[in-house]
């Protein structure tokens, strides 16, 4: 998973993040007009095409009732209509082809432009007795699928209005009415001025409008909205299996290599016994084969534990003060890089209990190197605590992350530092997802980079 942005919850002597990770940019070299990035532009190319089919089918009603049933409209006023219908279409285009950012308000002034147009033309073809009156349907399906809840009750409730005015207020065309509505038929405002209500098979077409929409927003929204959960599910699960495969392939090679190491580090361990007891004299020699044998038993800990603790069903937790467990981790991690100069601070106060084992530790040492790497100058650390969780922060003063890769850590196994792997970081945040928690990237100003790991205070095994 990409790292979680969240905000650190306390800040004790380290500066407060500069800024976030940038988007990661999902261009794509495809010269298909249609972007998938953008589902707004994609829907609304979509609004087009439907647009200029309905608007064809619409030219061919108009003729076929002009030159086949001879229909008495007023032509050139529907004409009118459906070429301002048009023009809209064709300014729609254009503004996609020179800024193609919509945004969600701008398909939903569409979408309602296409219920008042279609609104416009029943007025003028028989109101609500038109069968085409089910044709608003069709929008508040798309704006159902397309846009937030809020958006669809809305055009949802400007549709069923107009339907509902479509009833009383309309130019009757004698072909579509009602024979007990034929007597109303001079008059476009008879029905509603006499009081007389429609018939009942007008008014069950309306009622059955009423339920088609509202099923429609109800179970097509939930049904949107499931499928953009199980979208980012699964765009969640291929980067976790991406990541893991990659966790897998290192862990293999890690293995390997402890075997193929623990012959030559052995030797090395016997060597430097002979060479400090040959140079017991030569204090200062001594010093530095003393810390080369530390260094040594080290890499020889940190094998022989490679296959001890992978087991995380079998990993030994331990339940420490949170301040001991933080200087026993760095006490540890100096003795690795005694040469980078390192300032902690940890909130006074009673410190909480945490649980740890191999693995965190091992992530904590991973970002600390990290940071140790990242340029001259040292590193802070500053540790706090909430009720629910504690926050271990790290800040470098280095050259601090190319933006092009600040999406990419702790996802794949890259790296902006100069022969670097980039594994470290994609084991911590696989830890750390591991035990409920998780780690931040914040570039800071002038220079640096500053680490957020947050974890709970309590968290499940495995």
């Amino acid at each position: 998973m990409p790292q979680t942005l969240r905000a650190a919850a306390c800040y004790h002597g380290s500066s407060k993040p500069a800024g976030t990770p940038s988007a990661r940019q999902n261009g794509s070299d495809d010269p298909v007009p249609l972007p998938a990035a953008n589902p707004l532009q994609t829907n609304l190319y979509r609004l087009l095409l439907i647009r200029a089919l309905v608007l064809v089918l619409q030219l061919l009603a108009l003729a076929y009732t002009r030159y086949a049933l001879a229909l008495p409209l007023d032509y050139p006023l529907l004409l009118a209509v459906l070429l301002l219908l048009a023009l809209v279409n064709g300014g729609l285009l254009l503004r996609l082809r020179l800024a193609p950012h919509p945004k969600q308000q701008e398909l939903f002034v569409h979408l309602l432009v296409d219920v008042l147009g279609l609104g416009l033309l029943l007025y003028f073809t028989g109101g609500a007795n038109n069968p085409f009156v089910s044709y608003l349907l069709v929008p508040i399906t798309i704006a159902a699928i397309a846009l937030p809840p809020a958006y669809a009750l809305g055009l949802g409730g400007i549709a069923l209005l107009f339907y509902s005015l479509l009833l009383f207020y309309f130019q009757p065309l004698p072909a579509l009415m009602p024979a007990d509505s034929m007597a109303h038929a001079d008059h476009p405002q008879a029905l509603a001025e006499s009081g007389t209500m429609p018939n009942l098979h007008i008014l069950g077409m309306w009622f059955n409008f009423t339920v088609s929409a509202a099923l429609i927003i109800f179970f097509i929204v939930r049904l949107a909205a499931e499928l953009r959960q199980r979208e980012q599910r699964l765009a969640r699960f291929r980067e976790e299996t991406l990541r893991n495969e990659q966790i897998m392939a290192v862990a293999i090679q890690a293995a390997g290599t402890a075997h193929s190491l623990g012959t030559p580090l052995g030797t090395m361990a016997v060597l430097l016994t002979d060479l400090r007891r040959d140079h017991a004299g030569d204090s200062e020699l001594g010093r530095d084969l003393q810390t080369l044998q530390t260094q040594v038993a080290l890499c020889r800990d940190a094998l022989q534990g490679v296959v001890s603790k992978a087991d995380f069903k079998q990993a030994r937790w331990r339940r420490l003060d949170l301040r001991a467990f933080i200087e026993e981790l760095l006490q540890h991690w100096q003795l690795l890089r005694p040469e980078v100069p390192c300032r902690s601070t940890v909130q006074p106060g009673p410190a909480p209990k945490v649980r740890v084992d191999a693995t965190l530790e091992q992530a904590l040492v991973n970002l600390l190197n990290n940071a140790a790497e990242a340029g001259p100058g040292g590193i802070e650390i500053d540790v706090c605590w909430q009720p629910r969780a504690w926050t271990m922060q790290v800040r470098d003063f280095g050259a601090g992350v190319p933006r092009e890769l600040q999406e990419q850590l702790g996802t794949t196994i890259i790296s902006g530092k100069t022969g670097g792997l980039g594994v470290g970081l994609v084991l911590s945040q696989a830890t750390f997802n591991r035990l409920g928690g998780s780690v931040s990237l914040y570039p800071q100003t002038p220079r640096g980079t500053l680490t957020v790991i947050e974890l709970p205070l309590e968290y499940e095994d495995g």
